[in-house]
């Protein structure tokens, strides 16, 4: 034992005489060697002095919770804490809000997420916006009730979305759209959350999932409006309503969700329900769909979608100039497809996305009663589609064109006027889209589009300027 001691303190003794003939031979006498002493010293005491510190400050904090403990456990102690900080209006509008869900079977409240989003652009076309836009009056296609944007300044919508997840079996959801006509729900669903085997049932008013930009909202979609066939097809309201959802993802090593619906049925252009007393009455439900999604795995960059579509149901015409109308089926099939490239940079800079939809219409009213009553069938096969490519050439900026044509195919035959063979609608239009932040979006839009009237091919210069805020938790949007 002494004599590992006494190799040790040889050794030591050793390494310090070098050090010392190296310090000494880059420098001239003890100075160098002074001057690192002293600074190991000061590095020393500066140690010890946080060490003491330390100590200190987590025997006062021991002190400190054990006092608190102590005094909470007495009977009729309170405590006082400072006081709150202001909430935002985000969450004095949640709060208030939540206050009115029952508290779920585990003795906890739903935490009710809420969000709004204000959409408002000006428009203008050449044509006089609103009714005197041709759009309104494509041939072989009813106008309906609605007549588009208007020039000038246009309110489109204050949107306001209440989500949920309610307990460990259903999650629920409600979107009230806000405008100047008033106010009413685009949603109101209850979905569920635990069902076995892949399935998952919504009820409530549902968007149907069929196509693509139909399950979307409108400030979702990547134009202001939606193609010409969408709202010659199926007018302001896309397929939605009072029905039940039901799909299946099925086990598959790719994406495959089949899908079916049964709504009460009740969309102006396809599937109307007249309230005229000489129509034919019948009973909810008069609409159901089936639709396919499925998509290969392509890896991280890319993504693609193909889906089906078909729609069937009781459809109705009332002419109230001529007291006449007509009542049968009317059927829809579709597909649509969706490509995206995520460039994995930031801000969506180099994404690339490619979409489209078609779809054909083929109605068969044959029940004719008032004035038309034993005169010839009410029939329409007619089309529509659009493609439309949009890239991200910087940070935060978009651009991207569309077309969109309705009347490939539009043979009409009408009690009155017999067979039609109407001509074909279409519409160029390019965007460029400016993404401030994940909140808000500034969009330039403008297109032209070629008319088929009664009156003869009308065409209009469109263009548009749009400003969308959202605050509040907003979900995520669909593929």
């Amino acid at each position: 034992m002494k004599n590992t001691c006494s190799c040790a303190k040889a050794l030591v003794a050793g390494a310090a005489l070098s050090l010392a003939a190296t310090l000494s031979s880059a420098q001239t006498g003890d100075e160098r060697y002074q001057k690192l002493e002293d600074e190991v010293k000061a590095l020393r005491q500066q140690v010890s002095t946080l060490q003491e510190q330390h100590t200190r400050e987590i025997g006062e904090l021991k002190a400190a919770i054990q006092a608190q403990a102590a005094a909470s456990s007495k009977p009729g102690a309170s405590t006082t804490s400072a006081p709150a900080a202001p909430l935002s209006l985000y969450d004095t509008l949640k709060q208030s809000l939540a206050g009115s869900v029952p508290q779920s079977a585990a003795g906890k409240g739903a935490d009710l997420d809420l969000s709004v989003m204000l959409d408002t652009y000006f428009y203008h076309d050449t044509a006089g916006g609103g009714l005197a836009s041709p759009r309104n009056r494509m041939s072989g296609f009813d106008n309906g009730s609605g007549s588009g944007p208007d020039n000038g300044f246009n309110l489109r919508e204050v949107e306001i979305g209440l989500s949920a997840e309610v307990d460990p079996y259903f999650r629920a959801w409600a979107t009230v759209s806000v405008n100047e006509e008033g106010a009413g729900f685009e949603e109101a669903v209850l979905q569920t959350t635990s069902l076995p085997y892949g399935l998952t049932l919504s009820g409530g008013k549902i968007k149907s999932g069929i196509g693509r930009l139909n399950r979307q909202h409108a400030h979702a979609w990547d134009f202001l409006y939606a193609p010409v066939f969408y709202r010659a097809m199926f007018g302001d309201e896309a397929p939605s309503g009072d029905g039940v959802n039901l799909t299946w993802l099925a086990p598959t090593p790719f994406y495959l969700l089949f899908g079916t619906e049964v709504f009460n049925g009740d969309n102006e252009q396809s599937f109307n329900v007249s309230d005229a007393a000489e129509m034919p009455q019948h009973d909810a439900p008069r609409l159901y769909t089936a639709f396919l999604k499925t998509g290969p795995d392509l890896g991280p960059n890319h993504a693609l979608q193909f889906g089906l579509s078909a729609l069937s149901g009781r459809h109705q015409v009332w002419d109230e100039d001529a007291e006449a109308g007509v009542s049968g089926e009317s059927r829809i099939f579709g597909t649509d497809f969706v490509y995206k490239y995520d460039a994995k940079r930031a801000h969506g800079e180099g994404d690339w996305t490619v979409q489209g939809e078609y779809f054909y219409r083929d109605q068969n009213l044959g029940d004719t009663v008032g004035a038309w009553q034993d005169m010839p069938t009410w029939t329409a096969q007619q089309d529509g589609y659009y493609v439309q490519s949009l890239y991200g050439f910087l940070p935060r900026w978009r651009s991207g064109l569309r077309w969109d044509q309705v009347g490939l195919i539009n043979d009409v035959r009408n009690p009155e006027e017999g067979s039609l063979s109407c001509g074909d609608s279409y519409r160029l239009t390019a965007v460029l889209e400016w993404k401030l932040s994940e909140f808000s979006l500034l969009r330039a839009q403008a297109g032209r589009g070629w008319y088929a009237t009664d009156d003869g091919r009308e065409d209009a210069l469109e263009c548009a300027l749009q400003w969308e805020v959202t605050f509040g938790k907003h979900g995520a949007h669909d593929f």
